[in-house]
């Protein structure tokens, strides 16, 4: 399945605003990420951090533009909140699909370890590791987004006040964390099953 794609539904009252939380946003994470690259590198932490910055606030500012852009096709804040409200809601149930399969995936993946460590093929376990692998790496890029996703539609919680609209949203970004908790579950239990082959 998928990873989940980032939606338009970031707040803001106008486009300077959501260009600049966007841009201090950038720039907060693109320090942090720059300082502890810069530490293993010869800029060292403090240069890393400036570039990180620079950096990160101009994806930050690119994309608060395009928040703004997506914000302004709807005529009214609460408009705007029902976009995302939906959005959260169509999120949730793709992580509820993805889990589903990941269940079964992961039942039948048990078996077929379980099957070939008792036969000592070793071929079979080696091409077995290399699929959990992939649906590890698979089911960690679907939490990182997700993540995401819940991180920028709290921006827009907030943004909404205590509208009846922006609690509804807390609510459906909270069933979308619990989805989302599930994924990673699943992906530590594909970690442990890896590991388990031997190979």
């Amino acid at each position: 399945m998928a990873v989940l794609a980032l939606n338009a539904c970031a707040p803001t009252s106008d486009g300077q605003l959501a260009q600049a939380q966007g841009t201090g946003i950038g720039a907060v994470v693109g320090g942090g990420l720059g300082a502890i690259i810069g530490n293993n590198s010869k800029i060292g932490t403090g240069g890393g951090a400036l570039v990180g910055a620079a950096i990160g606030a101009g994806a930050g500012y690119a994309y608060g533009t395009h928040v703004a852009n997506q914000k302004a096709k709807y005529k009214t804040t609460e408009q705007w909140l029902d976009a995302c409200i939906a959005d959260a809601e169509k999120k949730r149930q793709a992580a509820v699909a993805y889990n589903h399969a990941m269940d079964n995936r992961l039942a039948q993946l048990r078996v077929q370890v379980r099957d070939a460590k008792a036969g000592g093929n070793q071929a079979e376990l080696k091409k077995l590791k290399q699929q959990i692998l992939a649906e590890h790496s698979k089911a960690e890029e679907q939490v990182a987004a997700t993540n995401k996703e819940i991180q920028v539609q709290q921006v827009a919680v907030k943004d909404g006040g205590n509208s009846s609209r922006s609690n509804e949203l807390r609510s459906k970004l909270s069933d979308l964390g619990s989805a989302n908790a599930s994924t990673k579950r699943n992906a530590q239990s594909l970690a442990q099953l890896g590991n388990s082959t031997g190979v």
